[in-house]
């Protein structure tokens, strides 16, 4: 229950420190009290979203998810991504099942979009812990930022990555990043931080 410890400070730290993330005041316009009462999921809901993407969800994130399905507004999960702040927002498994029907839905490589990645480009971005994808039908996204980043469970990793690992999608400029090994250490992170 460590991993819940640390989520409930994140959410005392956010609610607490909402101004240095630029976010609206969570008790103010309700996004607490709305993410307070957010069930968790299910362990049939769980199993029946591994089926529908044939995976096996990392313990971490079941952990995650059987506390809450998602946080709405709440942004619960403040990180610092290469040099910028995001401050994430849970997705339920509702909606990682709608975002899925048009993003990360199709495997594409960096390579394929000679127009916006120069080789040298890719080979900036070369990152042995993730194929050089900038779409993969093994990339999970499990919480937003602004509708255009999303960090995401990588069920596809290369040589040096791991299984369940935590990759960013970062748009305009696009490029994916590595986060973290699991969901552990990124919650880990965000504590050290607040």
């Amino acid at each position: 229950m460590e991993l819940i410890d640390n989520i409930k400070k994140i959410e005392t730290y956010v609610c607490e420190n909402f101004e240095e993330w630029g976010l609206d005041d969570p008790i103010e316009e309700e996004y607490f009290q709305e993410y307070e009462s957010i069930a968790g999921a299910s362990q049939h809901d769980l199993l029946k979203f591994e089926e529908e993407f044939s995976i096996c969800l990392p313990e971490d994130f079941k952990t995650l998810y059987q506390y809450k399905d998602g946080s709405r507004f709440m942004c619960i999960l403040p990180s610092m991504i290469g040099t910028s702040d995001m401050c994430f927002c849970l997705m339920s498994l509702t909606e990682i099942k709608k975002c899925k029907t048009y993003f990360q839905n199709k495997k594409a490589l960096l390579s394929n979009f000679p127009k916006y990645f120069s080789s040298q480009d890719i080979d900036n971005m070369q990152d042995n812990r993730i194929k050089p994808y900038l779409f993969n039908k093994r990339w999970i996204p499990f919480a937003q930022y602004c509708d255009s980043c999303y960090l995401m469970l990588d069920f596809d990793p290369d040589t040096e990555g791991k299984k369940g690992q935590v990759i960013c999608y970062i748009h305009d400029p696009d490029e994916i990043v590595y986060v973290s090994k699991n969901i552990t250490e990124l919650i880990e992170k965000i504590t050290e931080k607040i």
